[in-house]
């Protein structure tokens, strides 16, 4: 299945969604139990949660786009 320009939307905003939701989990982490999570494990929070967001897709949705945007996310092994 060929993506559209509304599957690309899709897929810059669920990739949005996962960077802000990791970030605000990782300032609510450093706030409230004062630990301090370094770069890569914020990527890698964020690469693993928009991952399992896109197991999660319904059938209909191409989630392609979304799981090539998971490899361009950093590198940090």
């Amino acid at each position: 299945m060929c993506a559209t320009f509304a599957d690309e939307g899709r897929v810059r905003h669920t990739a949005a969604m996962a960077v802000l939701w990791v970030i605000w989990k990782s300032r609510n982490a450093m706030i409230f139990r004062a630990t301090h999570e370094d770069v890569p494990n914020i990527c890698r929070s964020i690469r693993r949660h928009a991952e399992l967001w896109a197991c999660r897709a319904p059938c209909r949705l191409d989630v392609t786009p979304l799981k090539l945007w998971c490899q361009t996310v950093v590198d940090v092994n």
